[in-house]
């Protein structure tokens, strides 16, 4: 999880700078604290819905929370569409294809079929595409619109 260490590390700033407790984070966000603790730690991954919830509370980016970028907002964040279709999209917009994808990350074609059923993408997953595809974690979801 190398990746994720920018997000355990800027979590960790963002809890001490607004003094929060793993308590009142998970608290806030309607997960239990040792999900927040875990996350700090870079123990355990987190999945897209948590991740925008935690965007939205410090009201920040995805890619500020993932140590992707210094910019802590340079947009307004706007209702993201299904991760699933959001992907096609900006998969449309770069000439990716699905085996394109499955070829160069470390990811499963069954990712694709999960997705496409609602499941969610966690941080690194994320990463990898949007690095892959050359966009921000925030413009592969939809956030950036």
């Amino acid at each position: 999880m190398q990746k994720e260490a920018g997000f355990a590390d800027r979590l960790a700033e963002l809890m001490a700078e607004h003094a929060l407790t793993t308590v009142s984070l998970g608290a806030a966000l309607g997960v239990s604290d040792e999900t927040v603790r875990r996350w700090r730690k870079g123990e355990r991954s987190i999945l897209l819905p948590q991740l925008v919830r935690l965007a939205d509370y410090f009201h920040c980016s995805l890619d500020f929370l993932a140590g992707r970028t210094e910019t802590y907002l340079d947009y307004r964040p706007q209702a993201m569409p299904p991760f699933f279709d959001q992907l096609r999209a900006v998969m449309a917009e770069k000439g990716a294809t699905r085996y394109a994808l499955v070829k160069a990350l470390p990811i499963y074609d069954s990712y694709f079929t999960n997705w496409k059923h609602g499941k969610s993408p966690n941080l690194l997953t994320l990463i990898l595409l949007a690095d892959y595809l050359d966009v921000t974690v925030d413009h592969l979801v939809g956030r950036d619109r």
